[in-house]
């Protein structure tokens, strides 16, 4: 026998999992692009909360929206740039550290909850200011919204 036992590989479970990872995501894009085109469930889905809630504005309130929030919007994007790079790092150091990259995700989240947060802040200080007639005007674009689904397009019944 030999008295030299083999070196463990870290490396190995690290790319079997990005792999993985990775397959998985083209199955999941391949997947939506079948239902998308074939107007399956998903396609009868309301559009995403914040989006129908911003997209019901008039024009004039959204763009008021983007520059309030456009400080807040560079700030997250600077952070994203430094949190790729430390990303990147955490996913190339042997060992792998699951925690640092933990870390960073719940960064992601918290700042991503950052933001909406300052929009629903936003978009409520607009709704609050607008008249009765305002409102119910605006709950009818919203409707409307609604009804043209997360890509804007009418429903098929």
């Amino acid at each position: 026998m030999n008295a030299d036992p083999k070196p463990k590989r870290r490396w190995v479970p690290v790319v079997l999992a990005l792999s993985l990872a990775l397959n998985l995501l083209v199955v999941g894009v391949a997947v939506g692009t079948v239902l998308r085109l074939k107007g399956g469930d998903h396609a009868k889905s309301p559009p995403g909360f914040g989006p129908a809630l911003y997209r019901a504005l008039p024009k004039d309130d959204r763009k008021a929206m983007r520059g309030e929030l456009t400080g807040l919007h560079k700030k997250g994007s600077k952070g994203r740039t430094q949190d790729f790079e430390a990303l990147s790092q955490a996913l190339r150091a042997t060992p792998f550290d699951p925690v640092a990259v933990q870390v960073l995700l719940q960064q992601q989240a918290q700042a991503t909850a950052d933001l909406q947060q300052a929009l629903q802040t936003q978009w409520l200080a607009r709704v609050t200011a607008m008249s009765n007639d305002e409102r119910q005007a605006y709950a009818d674009r919203l409707q409307e919204v609604v009804k043209r689904g997360p890509h804007g397009h009418k429903k098929r019944d």
